[in-house]
């Protein structure tokens, strides 16, 4: 420690550079159909690596997290933290619905029908890993997270489970 008439002064921080407050992030883009209305349209950040696997971070693994909020940068540039209650519907393209190769004939492929609180509607499939004797669609909704998924060839849709009015397997 100083004596008490030891001045000690630190060196001016040099550079003025911003500092990347998103951190190691994929930009994924992105339409959220929000609760009550409205539709933002931009990029979610999502974990460029998690613990495991050494995947990047996946929508429903960033929606299923603990946190309330999550970040999006809007079309326009302008970053937003989005309430996950309020999260209707996240809509994103190109998302593969198995990664794993090895794993592609391991997960049940099942069709459902999706009808929200406010009537609309939404058909896809969904695929999932379960026990043997807890193998249904039912088991599947009813895991764990806030969200699941429903794909289509093109579009895979994140469910807000909290918002649904019922489901309907179609096979």
């Amino acid at each position: 420690m100083p004596g008490p008439r030891e001045v000690i002064q630190f060196r001016a921080h040099v550079a003025k550079i911003a500092m990347n407050d998103w951190g190691a992030t994929q930009r994924v883009p992105a339409e959220v159909v929000l609760a009550k209305g409205g539709v933002l349209v931009g990029d979610l950040h999502l974990l460029a690596r998690t613990a495991f696997p050494l995947d990047p971070e996946s929508p429903l693994d960033m929606l299923n997290r603990d946190e309330p909020f999550f970040a999006r940068m809007l079309a326009e540039g302008q970053p937003v933290f989005v309430s996950k209650t309020q999260v209707s519907i996240l809509c994103c393209w190109g998302q593969s619905p198995l990664r794993d190769p090895d794993r592609a004939t391991a997960p049940k492929l099942v069709a459902l029908e999706v009808e929200l609180a406010d009537g609309t509607t939404y058909q896809g499939r969904s695929t999932f890993e379960l026990p043997p004797s807890r193998s249904r669609a039912l088991d599947y909704v009813n895991g764990p997270g806030q969200f699941f998924v429903l794909w289509t060839d093109e579009l895979t849709r994140y469910v807000n489970k909290s918002l649904v009015r019922l489901i309907r397997p179609l096979d």
